[in-house]
Order: C-alpha cells, then sequence, then structure tokens
C-alpha cells in the first residue's frame, strides 16, 4: 500500500488536477521565497560593496595626501641639504682662504719686515698634496731669510720623515724617498727659495711630521748655523 503522503499518494488522494495545483504553488513558493531571499543577500552584497569601494576610496584619497605631503617633505629635506652643502663647502673655502691669507701675510712679513721676527732662516709655506696614485704625496715649502743684513743664504737642508706602522714611530730620508740628488737639496738665495719633490709611502704607513734641518757651512761672508724645525703632517682628509 502507498503512504498518502508520498509523491504517488498525494496524486491518487488529490487527483492529478489538485495534484498539478498543489505542485505548483509549492514550486511557486519556494520561488518566491528563493527569490526573496537572493534578492535580500543581493541587496547586502551591494551594500556591502559599496561600503568597501566607499572606505577604499577614502584610503585612496588619504594615500595621496600621504605620498603628497612625503613628496613635499623630500623636496623640502633635499633643499635643506643641498643649503647645508652649500654653507658647509663656503664654510670649508673661508677657513681654507683665511689659512691661506695668514700664511702668506706671516710668509711675506718675515720676508719684508724681518725685524719683526729673530734672525736667520724661516721653513714656510709647507703644504703636501696627494696624487691620482694612492699613498703617493708631493710635498713643498719654502725657506725663507729673516735676518735683516739679508746676505745670500747658502747651504744645504737634510729632510727626515716622521712616520708610523704598526703603532711604531719610524724615521725615513725623505729626500731618498723622493729621488732627490744633493744639488736638489743645496739653497743659495736672498729673500727665499722653494723645494719641492714627489714620494710614495709603503701601505699602512701613516706620516706625522717632516723634520727640516737647515745647515749653513761657515764662509767668509756667513758664520756656521744649524737647526731643525719640525712641521706637522696636514690633515688631506679635510
Amino acid at each position: 500500500m502507498t503512504p498518502w503522503w508520498s509523491f504517488s499518494g498525494l496524486k491518487q488522494k488529490l487527483g492529478r488536477f489538485k495534484f498539478m495545483l498543489f505542485l505548483l504553488v509549492i514550486i511557486i513558493s519556494v520561488g518566491l521565497t528563493g527569490y526573496k531571499i537572493g534578492g535580500g543577500f543581493a541587496t547586502w552584497q551591494q551594500n556591502k560593496i559599496s561600503d568597501q569601494e566607499y572606505r577604499l576610496s577614502n584610503l585612496y584619497s588619504e594615500l595621496d595626501q600621504k605620498i603628497r605631503q612625503i613628496n613635499y617633505l623630500s623636496v623640502e629635506l633635499e633643499v635643506e641639504q643641498r643649503a647645508n652643502e652649500q654653507i658647509q663647502q663656503e664654510l670649508l673655502q673661508i677657513r681654507e682662504e683665511s689659512f691661506a691669507l695668514r700664511r702668506e701675510l706671516n710668509f711675506y712679513q718675515k720676508v719684508l719686515a724681518p725685524e719683526l721676527v729673530a734672525d736667520g732662516i724661516s721653513v714656510e709655506q709647507f703644504n703636501v698634496e696627494p696624487t691620482n696614485i694612492e699613498n703617493r704625496y708631493i710635498f713643498r715649502f719654502a725657506l725663507v731669510q729673516t735676518n735683516s743684513a739679508k746676505r745670500y743664504a747658502k747651504g744645504y737642508i737634510r729632510l727626515n720623515l716622521i712616520v708610523s706602522q704598526n703603532e711604531e714611530k719610524l724615521e725615513l730620508d725623505l729626500a731618498e724617498l723622493a729621488q732627490l740628488s744633493k744639488n736638489d737639496l743645496k739653497f743659495s738665495f736672498h729673500f727665499f727659495q722653494y723645494f719641492e719633490g714627489e714620494f710614495e709611502l709603503a701601505p699602512g704607513m701613516i706620516a706625522e711630521q717632516l723634520a727640516v734641518k737647515v745647515v749653513q757651512p761657515k764662509t767668509k761672508w756667513q758664520s756656521y748655523k744649524a737647526f731643525t724645525q719640525k712641521l706637522d703632517w696636514p690633515n688631506l682628509e679635510l
């Protein structure tokens, strides 16, 4: 026996027409329910999408504002850095010009006004410049008369370079390093005379001082004089 609640039982009990009508009502009810549920979900989904789009638009607007602010600050920072670099360069140039003027003043004061300094000879205008070759340098200095008589000064010099290597002090013959001959080390001048040379230090050596020994042998026109003047090695990183 077929149960009444089964598909066949309902069809037999209600008849074909009523059963079809009943089935149509169920289909329509299910369709309407699904439509309402789907429509409600679609509305919720659309609201959710709109809310996300609004939040995304705000985030894009905020991001654009932050990017503009970062760009503005970057430009401002770059301008300040350039201005600071320019100020540093100007200060360095002013300092170098001040040092140069001071050296020039001291130099010409001893040449033109020897009465303001002690009698004899002085080592002035000591300068060192690095070359394109690592650890290779060019040095230059002047011997200046500081006595009021200003006779021709004659003699020779000895050059010793004080360096440090592995925390040990060493004394090197700079004339030998620079391949200067005995004639290159002689002087005979009135007022001043320049000396210069080029040399190379071994890796790891750090120059600290240049000791210039000036010797004036006894002659008819001058008495024997000798002195050593030590010059601090300049800081070439400035």
